[in-house]
């Protein structure tokens, strides 16, 4: 099995780690995380593909707690298509009310 560490994505094959050996996260406590702050934390994921995704479904959910976090990656990703989802994400949450 493969097995991520949520705070640096460094993955281990075969091990299930509670300390992460990379970065010393406590990987066992981000299970008691919400859904959301773990969502949340996938926005720093080093896939481009994951994080349009994660974006897509915190725009779908109406985050508002996910907007600082989506305005700070939409000014520090040089991925025009990540700031472009951001900015829809954005509006789409605010357009709430």
């Amino acid at each position: 099995m493969r097995y991520y560490c949520p705070n640096c994505w460094k993955d281990f094959w075969g091990e299930d780690f509670e300390i992460c050996p990379e970065c010393d996260y406590n990987i066992k406590e981000f299970d008691n995380k919400d859904y959301v702050d773990k969502l949340i934390n996938a926005l720093q994921h080093r896939a481009g593909e994951v994080r349009h995704w994660i974006i897509m479904i915190l725009a779908q959910r109406k985050e508002k707690r996910a907007v600082p976090y989506l305005e700070k990656l939409r000014k520090e990703t040089k991925d025009p298509s990540l700031v472009r989802a951001a900015e829809e994400a954005i509006r789409k949450i605010q357009a709430v009310g």
